[in-house]
C-alpha cells in the first residue's frame, strides 16, 4: 500500500465496502410492480404451504422480520430457488433469477407487517397447557407425547386465528392444512382386536394404527373385519365449551409464543 494516493484508497473503499452489511441488497432495485409481480407469484408457487397472507400453513409463517434459514436477503433468493435439504422446503425451479427475486422481495414486505397481538397472558397459558393434559399428545422441547403435531416452534407456523381454530374446532382446522393426511383417523376390528387411532403407514397388505395412548398396532388387511377411515375428525376433543374465554386468550397467547426465535 506504499505511496498509493488517497484518492485511489477512497476509490477503493467506495466500491469494494468494507463492512458487507453496506452493501447494496438485490431486493433495494424492485419496483412496487415488481412487489405486485412477486405476490401473484408467491400466490401461485407458496401460498399452499405458507397461507395466502404467509401468516403459515404446513410451511413456517414468513410475517416475522427474521426467517430462521435466510437472515439476508442473498439467503433467502437461495432458499426459494434450492430449497431447504431434509425439510418440507423445496427448490422451485420453475422460475427465474428475476421471479426469484420478486418472490423474495414480496416475502421481506411480510415481515415489515404489524405483529399479532396476543390476546392473553402465555405465563398463565403455558400453566394451562399442563393442566389440561395437553403433553400427553403433544411434544414441546422434546417433552410429551407425539401422536399430535409437534408444537415447539408452532408461533412460527401457525396465527392467531388458526391457533384458536385448533383448539376450538380442531376437526376443521386440521383440515385446512396440506399435512392433514399425516393426522387421519382410522378405526380397525378383527376377531380379536378394536383399535381407533392415527394411521401411521398403510400399503397394500397391512396399515399400522397409533391408538391414543401411543402404541402402534399392525394389523393385515386380510385379518381386518371392519376398516374406516374417519375424515374431517381429529381425536383432540374440542376445547371451545370447556375453557372459559380468558383461559383460551392464554393458552393460544402461549402457543403463539412458541418460536424458533425471540
Amino acid at each position: 500500500m506504499k505511496n498509493v494516493p488517497i484518492s485511489a484508497l477512497v476509490i477503493i473503499f467506495l466500491v469494494f465496502p468494507a463492512d458487507p452489511l453496506l452493501a447494496q441488497s438485490p431486493l433495494d432495485e424492485l419496483s412496487d410492480g415488481d412487489l405486485a409481480d412477486g405476490e401473484r407469484l408467491f400466490r401461485v408457487h407458496c401460498a399452499r404451504c405458507h397461507g395466502i397472507d404467509g401468516a403459515g400453513g404446513e410451511g413456517s409463517n414468513l410475517a416475522r422480520p427474521r426467517l430462521r434459514f435466510a437472515p439476508d436477503d442473498e439467503a433467502l433468493i437461495d432458499v426459494i430457488g434450492d430449497g431447504i435439504p431434509g425439510t418440507g422446503m423445496p427448490a422451485i425451479w420453475t422460475l427465474d433469477d428475476e421471479q426469484t427475486a420478486r418472490v423474495a422481495g414480496y416475502v421481506r414486505t411480510l415481515g415489515r407487517l404489524e405483529a399479532e397481538e396476543m390476546p392473553g397472558d402465555p405465563g398463565r397459558g403455558a400453566s394451562l397447557y399442563q393442566a389440561t393434559g395437553c403433553p400427553a399428545c403433544h411434544i414441546i422441547a422434546g417433552h410429551g407425547t407425539g401422536i399430535g403435531p409437534e408444537l415447539t416452534e408452532v408461533g412460527d407456523r401457525r396465527g392467531l386465528a388458526y391457533l384458536r381454530s385448533s383448539l376450538v374446532e380442531p376437526a376443521a382446522a386440521q383440515s385446512q392444512t396440506m399435512g392433514y393426511q399425516d393426522y387421519l383417523t382410522v378405526r380397525v376390528s378383527t376377531k380379536d382386536d378394536s383399535v381407533e387411532g392415527l394411521r401411521v403407514n398403510e400399503d397394500a397388505f397391512s396399515i399400522q394404527v397409533r391408538d391414543v395412548a401411543g402404541t402402534v398396532h399392525s394389523f393385515r388387511k386380510k385379518d381386518l373385519l371392519k376398516f374406516e377411515k374417519i375424515f374431517a375428525h381429529s381425536l383432540m376433543p374440542e376445547y371451545g365449551g370447556a375453557l372459559p374465554e380468558r383461559d383460551m386468550n392464554d393458552l393460544v397467547s402461549y402457543l403463539m409464543s412458541l418460536r424458533s426465535e425471540k
